[in-house]
């Protein structure tokens, strides 16, 4: 979660307040150091003024560009209806490409974070500008205050009368003259006074917005850190091995080492999953020619067994044969003998008659 810059701008309202607390106290003698010279005080004024307003403007510019990426971490998309950041501009830039892969390189990291940085420094510049132009005010007021200051001195001292014996009209003619030189210390020491308070306020309150704008940056860098493809720290600081030869190539020519390093690796984990796929494939056939090879086997057992079965009916036809005509051979024998037998009896019966 992004830091509020509203808790800087509570600070520095609460500064300011002081700082009016203590003008109301004191503004009896800072209205009179005041008129010492109204014209430079009121631009030292003027340029505070301006200062702290702008300051507050760059703090109140952090916060859409808060709220936007507040919105980015949320939905984790972008949405191209929100009104487009200014001192994002680079980082919308990188989410709006959809060539961006979802992961940035360091020099994509780097450059994207340049761009912000330029961005954030440039409103400080003019901040930094105004402390430094309140300080030349309260310069330039003193040196000018000092230069009528020498100026009117000499002219007192030269319209001095020291020839004359009245030395009362002598000192009233001194007291009369005195009134420029005070005039001038009096314009010296007040722009002084104006433009060194008023670098005091301006920079406490470009330290608040220094704070807030180095809260901002970080947060988002620590953001677009998670999407950084640090590959320029070693062979094994890579992703995937890959080598830190993008160093010093273009952002183009990096992305596209890194795109073949990944290419390489998706290589070289398909062919191990070919691999791992034939290996199987072998398993499988040997278990299939062992299948074949039990099945041609038991095809030359079915076939020992059907020419065995074939030959003991063979053997059982000609044994069948053999005992049919052994069996023939005793009946006609038999018949023969019965035969003999009868024509035995016949004759001895004729022959008994």
């Amino acid at each position: 979660m992004m830091t509020d810059p509203r808790r800087y701008l509570v600070r520095m309202l609460m500064f300011l307040a002081v700082v009016v607390a203590i003008a109301a106290l004191l503004h009896a003698p800072l209205l009179q150091a005041f008129m010492g010279n109204p014209a430079l005080n009121g631009v030292i004024v003027g340029a505070l003024f301006i200062g702290i307003a702008f300051t507050f403007r760059q703090i109140l510019r952090l916060m859409p560009e808060r709220r936007w990426l507040t919105t980015i971490q949320k939905t984790g998309k972008l949405d191209n209806r929100q009104v487009k950041p200014v001192l994002l501009a680079t980082v919308y830039a990188m989410l709006a490409d959809q060539r961006q892969e979802a992961r940035l390189s360091a020099l994509s990291l780097r450059s994207v974070l340049d761009g912000v940085a330029a961005r954030l420094d440039e409103g400080r510049e003019i901040s930094r500008y105004m402390i430094g132009l309140l300080v030349f005010l309260g310069l330039l007021g003193t040196f000018w205050g000092l230069l009528q200051t020498i100026g009117a001195v000499g002219l007192v001292v030269g319209s001095l009368d020291t020839a004359g014996t009245d030395f009362s009209a002598m000192m009233a003619q001194l007291k009369g003259g005195l009134d420029a030189p005070l005039s001038g210390m009096a314009t010296a020491f007040s722009s002084s006074l104006f433009g060194l308070a008023g670098s005091l306020i301006l920079g406490f309150l470009d330290l608040q917005l220094g704070q807030a704008i180095g809260r901002f940056f970080n947060e988002l860098e620590d953001w677009l850190s998670a999407f950084a493809r640090f590959n320029d720290g070693g062979p094994s600081g890579g992703e995937r091995g890959v080598t830190p030869l993008a160093q010093g190539m273009s952002e183009d020519a990096a992305r596209a080492l890194i795109h073949l390093g990944n290419s390489i690796a998706a290589g070289e984990d398909n062919r191990q999953r070919v691999l791992d796929q034939l290996s199987n494939i072998n398993m499988t056939l040997a278990a299939l020619n062992e299948a074949m090879t039990d099945d041609r086997r038991l095809r030359e057992q079915l076939a020992q067994l059907n020419a065995g079965i074939a030959q003991l009916s063979a053997d059982l036809q000609e044994d069948r044969t053999k005992s049919g005509s052994a069996v023939t051979a005793e009946l006609r024998a038999l018949a023969s003998a019965i035969n003999k037998m009868a024509g035995t009896r016949t004759t001895r019966a004729t022959k008994g008659s």
